[in-house]
């Protein structure tokens, strides 16, 4: 892999942009007072945090257990399922 002289330069930019706006920004804040004006704070209720982890339970099933109509990237039917089953398997 061949690194260029430009990619170094653009990588080192970016860092000090990054350096410079993050010391600003400390700065600003400590002439503040500290406190962040524009943060806010979000607090979710035990309910909202319950009904959203079933939704990411059921959102992370469905992705690792395809129905059983779901059609494969060939047009295959999907490999998961009820198909026929060697004898002597079950």
């Amino acid at each position: 892999m061949v690194i260029t002289d430009y990619r170094v330069q653009s990588v080192l930019r970016t860092y000090t942009r990054q350096l410079q706006r993050s010391k600003l920004l400390a700065k600003s804040s400590r002439d503040s007072g500290g406190a962040d004006s524009n943060s806010e704070k979000v607090s979710i209720s035990g309910e909202g945090k319950r009904m959203m982890m079933e939704r990411m339970t059921s959102q992370v099933l469905e992705n690792m257990c395809p129905k059983q109509d779901d059609v494969g990237p060939a047009g295959k039917e999907s490999v998961v399922g009820d198909g026929p089953v060697a004898e002597g398997s079950k």
